[in-house]
């Protein structure tokens, strides 16, 4: 009774200790984000701050095209909207696109 006793504790410990160790430690922040009562709320670790924000970094632009040339709609399918750029200015402005969603 004794030794299945002692083991059932050592057990109980061993699996407190592992679920505490998947936790963050303190301190942690919140900011509300939307509308009071929605449960919208950010947590961060204000220690993760600076190593986050420097990953977080925009990309670098790319050079300016000089506008002229044919249009975007001439040239590519399917833009209706960006179909007055030049071909230059278009592919640009993608490649901008790409490279900050990416």
């Amino acid at each position: 009774m004794t030794s299945a006793r002692s083991v059932s504790t050592v057990l109980a410990v061993v699996g407190a200790a592992i679920v505490l160790a998947a936790c963050e430690p303190p301190p942690v922040n919140s900011v509300q984000r939307g509308y009071r009562g929605t449960g919208m709320a950010e947590l961060y670790n204000p220690r993760l701050l600076a190593t986050q924000a420097a990953i977080n970094t925009p990309p670098v632009d790319s050079p300016m095209v000089p506008p002229g040339g044919p249009a975007a709609s001439t040239v590519f399918k399917n833009v209706p909207v960006l179909g007055n750029l030049g071909v230059g200015e278009f592919t640009r402005l993608m490649t901008s696109m790409t490279a900050w969603v990416s």
